[in-house]
């Protein structure tokens, strides 16, 4: 027996012997990891690199041999430095500071790694990885952006806007100063501290100088804002001048020089802005536009821009040329151009380029190209194609020799005919055809523009109200870049606002003069004053219709002379208002279109929501949705939806109107946003609309409007009302009120909410 449990106790002693020593390696490994992260972290206080970082750093170099291994260490070690530079191919005696004698677990400190980090980016020549100087404007949290679960902040810099990440960030203690930073492409992903060096500010506009706590200051335009920075010495900055455009000199001392470009700026005139490149007369070829290009209103109310499409229209503008390329640009006629540029659609509004255009006038006119003016008698006639040897001198300009008369485009047929233009017609050629763009002052531009929307047989106070609205959106397209590339602000179609179409009125043209250069503002600023045909009784706010943010000054309401607030979003509400059991006393409901209804078969609706479905997709792929099978919808292809057989709208606006609606078929089911989507798949191009006069329409491809609901009952009827979209003025709204007496101002402001009536013309530092 006790050979047996001696036996047992030397086995136990052979089994304790391995757990003693694997405790002892644990005991010895944890020790060495608090030596690690405690003694030498502490040594070093804390001025380490975190592996974390350190690995984040290193993918921007592209070492694709380089493995991470120390995974139990808090900081980034000598070890892991040696392998690092074996990986990427980098002798490590090529290092500033030496780390070849120093034990491989001892952590790096900050400096001594980005002191190693910047010798693999020098030895690896990598494009897109750079240090440089720059200085911080500041930091915009406010509109963080989050790529791949990793959220960027901006940081405006002299050279521009730079992202980088939120959880490296450069310290708030850094903005107005000069840092040295490295960049990945538009990314900063390092920050090295305070720069001993100067940087260049380019274009700046100087106010002057200024004195606070008893140093002087340099009062600058900088990115669209002032900004004040101290000057270094009494010599680096003339005292007495200002009001100029210049580059600056500055380090973390202050302004250290400055340079005027006062005497560097010529007078011309921007006729195109595309691409950042822009047109200017007397140049043949376009001039690109530098990395630091501002555009400075001097005239009237200061404003700091960046956009060259803000020059489009100005009869002369300064510009800072330098090596072929514009550098800034000042406006120093009234702000904003008193003349407006229009796009010129084809006959049908098809197309913005014309394959041939043909000119006459009423009146003596020139055609000038190049250094050619030709003279013509009135009655002439010319025609221009893409391959006209005339377009070799530039771009064509046609002018009637007399104040009043007009030039005719004949290959252009308009609803009264040939229209006739005010104004300049200039062409110029594309190799997809010809451009015409009309450039005539604002208030002429709306002599056509009032008679093509509103029928003049309406009251006066409607078509000035009419005026208003469409000076407002003529305001707000100057300020725009949308047809920069065409030398154009605007165009003549619904795309923007239909102008010509009918020709000049004298009570359109009365309704424009009594009210010149007014326009309504909210806050100061004028306002987007849209405007559709017909109400239902309600209008809607701009977010439900288009999305974006809600105008303050466009609200859901009740078209009454009250002007409630409209609170229709459910079915039953909605049902018992367009069946006239909701609601009384409103301004429009005498109008045909107050109320329509339209009736489908099963097999007709099918048709038009089929004919109709792959092509709205096509336009709006986010908005027509097809159910899966688990319930939810997702973006897919649909040529047919099979036949219809139910229709339900799931959401509405307070206005009433449709923002979603669900649409199941035979093959497939999907969800349809928007109203511009609900009115053009049940399309009533096939069947009869009936308005509430009793008179129909036949062939429309669209709906009134989106303010209707669906009652399946022997197919599918729709009962509904209005036409348009029904965000800001009603046309007939605004006629009936003048018939009622209200006044255009009165009209303006019931159809947007708290605004002012202010002159244009002040706005634009007349």
């Amino acid at each position: 027996m006790r050979g047996k449990n001696r036996e047992k106790k030397v086995k136990t002693k052979k089994k304790i012997w391995p757990l003693i020593l694997l405790f002892l390696v644990v005991v010895g490994l944890a020790g060495g990891i608090v030596i690690k992260t405690m003694v030498y972290d502490n040594k070093t206080n804390g001025m380490t690199v975190t592996n974390s970082e350190a690995i984040r750093l290193i993918s921007y170099l592209g070492v694709g041999e380089y493995e991470y291994s120390d995974k139990l260490g808090s900081s980034f070690t000598v070890k892991e430095a040696k392998r690092l530079f074996e990986a990427a191919g980098v002798d490590i005696s090529k290092a500033e500071i030496s780390i070849s004698n120093m034990p491989g677990f001892v952590p790096l400190t900050r400096t001594q790694f980005e002191s190693l980090y910047g010798t693999l980016v020098k030895e690896l020549e990598l494009d897109r990885l750079f240090s440089m100087d720059l200085y911080i404007y500041g930091i915009d949290s406010a509109n963080d952006k989050e790529i791949d679960g990793i959220v960027y902040e901006i940081v405006n810099t002299s050279a521009g806007d730079f992202y980088m990440e939120k959880d490296y960030g450069i310290d708030n203690e850094y903005i107005g100063k000069v840092v040295k930073l490295y960049v990945s492409n538009n990314e900063i992903i390092l920050c090295l501290g305070e720069s001993k060096e100067s940087v260049t500010i380019h274009n700046v506009y100087v106010s002057g100088v200024t004195e606070e706590d008893k140093k002087n200051q340099l009062l600058c335009y900088v990115n669209g804002m002032m900004q004040r920075f101290e000057i270094s010495s009494k010599e680096a900055v003339a005292a007495d001048k200002k009001n100029y455009l210049a580059d600056i000199l500055i380090s973390n001392k202050g302004i250290t020089g400055v340079t005027d470009h006062s005497k560097d700026l010529t007078t011309s005139k921007v006729t195109a802005y595309q691409d950042g490149c822009v047109n200017v007369e007397g140049y043949e070829e376009p001039l690109y536009l530098s990395e630091n290009f501002n555009v400075y209103k001097t005239k009237g109310t200061f404003k700091a821009m960046k956009s060259a499409g803000t020059l489009i229209g100005y009869n002369q503008v300064s510009l800072y040329i330098a090596d072929g390329m514009v550098e800034a640009a000042l406006i120093t006629e009234d702000i904003y151009a008193k003349n407006i540029r229009v796009l010129i659609n084809n006959t049908d509004y098809t197309e913005i380029y014309h394959n041939s255009v043909g000119i006459t006038s009423d009146t003596a006119f020139t055609v000038s190209y190049g250094s050619t003016v030709e003279e013509h008698e009135a009655g002439d006639r010319i025609e221009y194609r893409n391959g006209s040897k005339e377009f070799d001198g530039g771009n064509i300009k046609i002018v009637s020799k007399e104040e009043e008369g007009r030039i005719t485009i004949s290959s252009i047929k308009r609803q009264d005919g040939e229209p006739s233009y005010r104004g300049t017609i200039e062409l110029k050629r594309d190799d997809k055809g010809v451009l015409v763009v009309n450039e005539l002052p604002v208030e002429q531009y709306l002599y056509g523009v009032v008679p093509s929307e509103m029928p003049v047989s309406y009251e006066t106070e409607a078509l000035k109200a009419q005026a208003i609205c469409a000076r407002a959106y003529a305001y707000r397209q100057m300020e725009s870049d949308k047809y920069a590339e065409y030398g154009a602000h605007l165009d003549d179609s619904i795309s923007s606002q239909v102008y010509n179409n009918v020709a000049e009125d004298e009570r359109a043209t009365y309704a424009v003069d009594d009210t010149y250069g007014v326009v309504p503002c909210y806050k100061g600023e004028v306002i987007e004053a849209f405007f559709f045909s017909t109400s239902c009784g309600t209008t809607s706010n701009n977010s439900v219709v288009w999305g974006g943010n809600p105008e303050a000054y466009l609200l859901d309401t009740m078209e009454t002379e009250l002007n409630d607030v409209a609170n229709l979003d459910n079915e039953e509400s909605f049902r018992d208002f367009i069946n006239g059991n909701l609601g009384t006393g409103f301004i429009e409901e005498a109008e045909p279109f107050f109320r329509w209804n339209v009736s489908f078969t099963k097999e007709e609706i099918s048709e038009a929501i089929n004919n109709h479905i792959y092509e709205r997709i096509q336009v709006m792929p986010e908005y027509i949705l097809a159910k899966t099978a688990n319930g939810e919808y997702e973006k897919k292809t649909i040529q047919s939806i099979g036949e219809v057989k139910s229709i339900k709208v799931t959401k509405r606006g307070n206005s009433g109107i449709i923002e979603e609606m669900v649409i199941t078929g035979t093959v497939e089911t999907i969800l349809v946003k928007g109203q511009a989507n609900a009115r053009a798949l049940l399309s009533p191009e096939n069947v009869t609309l009936r308005k509430q006069d009793g008179s129909t329409l036949t062939g429309w491809t669209s709906l009134p409007s989106a303010y209707f609901y669906v009652e399946e009952k022997d197919g599918f009827q729709l009962h509904g009302g209005g036409f348009g979209h029904g965000v800001g003025l009603s046309q007939n709204g605004a006629n009936d009120m003048a018939k009622l007496g209200y006044r255009a101002g009165d009209i303006i402001l019931h159809y947007y909410t708290a605004v002012e009536l202010k002159d244009m013309y002040e706005l634009m530092g007349k």
